[in-house]
């Protein structure tokens, strides 16, 4: 009942700008990039990227509130898809059982977390959370999935 609530309040108290997503094709630059590592929102950005933006490798830091890993940065707006790879990684960026073999879809977010580990082992399909503080990030509301080393966050089921 507890986690209920608070899984009530923060749904309430989540900014009206979180909306959910999908991995564009676009932002793998036709394949140039592979292993997705982390997703900003950042709408703002639009009016200097315009809609989209291969920045290239940069070295991570703060932007746009929240804080970037390193990694070759895209920009197809509304967001930033920062990668680990350059090249085809030899599997695709989002493993099928991050999806739980398709029953959740609308990717809201990537957060790497390879400590949880310990806790969730290799696999683990959490359920819906609120969000909130999680691994030293912001984590969005929605259907979370821990596929290790990255909790895997979804928008619908």
């Amino acid at each position: 009942m507890i986690r209920l609530v608070f899984v009530l309040l923060c749904s309430l108290l989540l900014p009206f700008s979180a909306q959910a997503y999908q991995v564009p094709e676009a932002a793998t630059v036709g394949g140039k990039y592979s292993e997705l590592i982390q997703v900003l929102n950042c709408p703002a950005d639009g009016a200097k990227y315009g809609n989209f933006k291969d920045y290239g490798h940069w070295g991570g830091g703060a932007w746009c509130g929240q804080t970037g890993k390193a990694g070759y940065w895209v920009w197809v707006a509304p967001s930033w898809y920062v990668w680990g790879a350059k090249g085809q990684s030899g599997q695709s960026a989002v493993p099928p059982q991050a999806s739980v073999n398709g029953k959740y879809s609308g990717l809201r977010q990537i957060l790497n977390c390879p400590a949880d580990a310990g806790s969730y082992g290799n696999f683990r399909d959490y359920g819906h959370w609120g969000g909130g503080a999680w691994c030293g990030q912001q984590g969005k509301s929605g259907y979370w999935v821990w596929v290790n080393p990255n909790w895997y966050v979804w928008s619908s089921k």
